[in-house]
This record gives C-alpha cells, structure tokens and sequence, in this order.
C-alpha cells in the first residue's frame, strides 16, 4: 500500500523529468539565444530541484516509480512532437513556454504543501522548503516574462501587427 506522500513525490519526479527534457531540447535545439539562455539557466536549478525531490523521496522511503518515470518520458515526446523545437519562435514555443511555467507553478505548490506537512511529519523537517519555495517563484517568474512577451507576438492578430 502507498501513502499519499509517496504517491504525491512519484507524480512530481514524473514531472520534473519533462520539464528537464523539455529544457534540454530548447536549450540544444532553439535558434533564438534568448530561448537557449533562458534554458541554460533554468536547466541547472531544475535538475537541482529534482535531486532534491529525489533526496525527499529516498528520506521517507519512497522507491523510484518506472511507470511514472517512464510516462513523463512520454508525455515529454509527446509534448516535443506537438509543439517542436525547430528553432522558431512562435506558438509552439509559447505552449512550451506555457507547459514548463505550469510545470514549475506545480513544484512552488509542491514545496508549499512539503513545508505544510513538514509540522506533522518528522522525515520532511531537515529539508528548508522556503528557500525551496523562494527559488521556484523566481524561476516561474522568469518564465512567465518570456511566455508573456512570446505571447504579444504569437497571439495577436495579424491585421494589427
């Protein structure tokens, strides 16, 4: 049987695996070296992110989930199909844009609800989930810049451009 943590932690490693291939792919593939930047720096802080999701679920025991690490693989290729990464910048890379800011909204609420329990549950009180909060606004707010600004083009009509 599985506690709710460990399940909650496997949907968020599942998680965390799209949004670092996700990155990966702009960061080596994107023309614009604005996206590439942008990748570059978030690449760093979200695989930091997730060896520490993975710290927390080794903590309270957690093993690995296959079958949730395997269907974040897939919905990553999914998500590559469908939106792309050959090098433009439009509405494909506003959607990726858009799914990697839901993505990192998910993990700010995730070490929000960590912190919560952290009061009741003695295995999660070593871990400092404001810093961890505090570092997951910051990069949502980076991302949420380039989604907006992406937005301003790829979303307006073209008779008032």
């Amino acid at each position: 049987m599985s506690e709710p943590l460990v399940t909650y932690l496997h949907d968020h490693l599942g998680g965390a695996q799209v949004a670092i291939q996700l990155l990966e792919g702009m960061r080596d593939q994107h023309d614009d070296p604005t996206f590439r930047d942008l990748a570059s720096a978030l690449l760093p802080e979200i695989q930091a992110d997730d060896a520490m999701l993975r710290s927390i679920a080794e903590k309270i025991g957690a093993s690995p989930s296959v079958i949730k690490q395997a269907g974040g693989w897939l919905v990553e290729k999914f998500a590559r199909v469908k939106l792309g990464h050959t090098g433009s910048t439009n509405f494909e890379m506003f959607e990726s844009l858009e799914l990697l800011a839901l993505g990192i909204h998910g993990k700010l609420i995730l070490w929000k609800a960590l912190h919560a329990a952290s009061g009741l549950d003695s295995r999660l009180r070593q871990f400092d989930f404001e810093e961890l909060v505090s570092r997951a606004q910051q990069q949502y707010d980076k991302v949420e810049n380039h989604r907006l600004n992406l937005a301003e083009t790829v979303l307006s009509s073209p008779a008032e451009n």
